[in-house]
């Protein structure tokens, strides 16, 4: 099969649908073209002159970055604008970018999920599950198609019921979250060839299970606080740890990769003991009692998704070739880093 740059696109549109990003943000396909042929990925956080170059001699065809390089949006593209001049050794070099950022982070197993795993939390649930957007769908079909649509019910939920109509007809019900009803009809049109169906939607009040903000986990034994101080910045290979706060037992985990300090109150209400997140402000670590506020870095809490995408896409296309940067694009550097 020949791998184009649209069937990667769709394929992390299903992970992280578009959709679900924050408005001010910029996703999707930024440079390049949707029928380029595809041979080589490159995963990274950030997009630098570094991580193009490494594209270049690894014979890259698309990159995959979870920042945005074209954030906000470019007025003109000129070779002496930091920006513009990446976006134009993009295109020379026949390069084509997709940036997957707050949606990613809205995805059930994005950013924050790989974080969780990253610091060996389990039984985790989103911190902030506020997205109401889940909906039911009623489904009619004649019985003679029923095996083709049940595929593609299939696809998309787990909970699909079916009964069969005296008049040899067949209907289910099924709840879909809101982001994937557009490709969910698309798929079954397709697959219904032509064969009448009815389709009605009714909106729910239930929190989406697919998206949501932070996430909240279980450690497998209890810690003390200095113990999950080094645990978390030996996981993530953070140079250092800013930190507020102490417990005396830490096993009820908040996190959120990047910048997550607007759910530190999410944090304590559902009890959490520890809240591993970054960007904190000087007043938010201001915390009661027994509560341990951290913040391990905006680059070392969400670099993990680099190799967690690299892993998804290859087991997708398991015939191209899939790449991690091996670049550090953090730009901020302690007094112990490497100058």
């Amino acid at each position: 099969m020949t791998v184009l740059t649209r069937h990667i696109s769709d394929f992390l549109e299903h992970l992280a649908p578009n959709a679900t990003k924050m408005d001010y943000d910029n996703t999707g396909l930024l440079v390049g073209n949707y029928d380029q042929q595809i041979e080589n990925v490159l995963t990274c956080l950030d997009v630098t002159p570094a991580v193009i170059d490494e594209a270049i001699q690894k014979n890259v065809q698309l990159i995959v970055a979870h920042h945005p390089l074209i954030f906000p949006k470019l007025k003109r593209v000129i070779s002496t604008d930091p920006v513009g001049g990446m976006v134009q050794k993009l295109i020379r070099n026949n390069i084509s970018l997709i940036a997957s950022h707050t949606n990613l982070d809205a995805a059930r197993s994005g950013v924050s999920k790989v974080l969780c795993d990253t610091l060996g939390l389990t039984n985790c649930s989103f911190l902030d599950d506020s997205y109401k957007t889940m909906r039911r769908v009623i489904l009619r079909i004649p019985s003679s198609v029923r095996d083709s649509a049940e595929s593609v019910v299939n696809e998309f939920t787990l909970d699909g019921s079916w009964t069969v109509d005296e008049d040899n007809s067949s209907m289910v019900c099924f709840n879909i979250d809101y982001h994937h009803t557009a490709a969910f009809k698309k798929k079954l049109a397709a697959a219904l060839e032509g064969a009448p169906y009815s389709l009605d939607e009714v909106s729910l009040e239930g929190s989406s299970p697919l998206f949501g903000f932070g996430m909240v986990g279980y450690l497998e034994k209890p810690m003390p606080t200095e113990a999950f101080l080094d645990h978390v910045k030996s996981q993530l290979g953070a140079e250092a740890l800013r930190w507020s706060g102490s417990a005396k037992e830490i096993k009820k985990v908040a996190v959120c990769g990047g910048s997550g300090s607007s759910l530190i109150r999410k944090a304590l209400g559902c009890g959490a003991d520890a809240f591993v997140t970054a960007d904190i402000k000087y007043h938010d670590f201001f915390v009661p009692d027994n509560f341990l506020l951290i913040d391990a870095g905006h680059y070392e809490t969400e670099v993990p998704i680099v190799h967690a995408l690299q892993k998804r896409i290859k087991e997708a296309f398991p015939d191209t070739g899939v790449f991690a940067t091996e670049i550090n694009t953090n730009p901020m550097r302690g007094l112990d880093s490497p100058v």
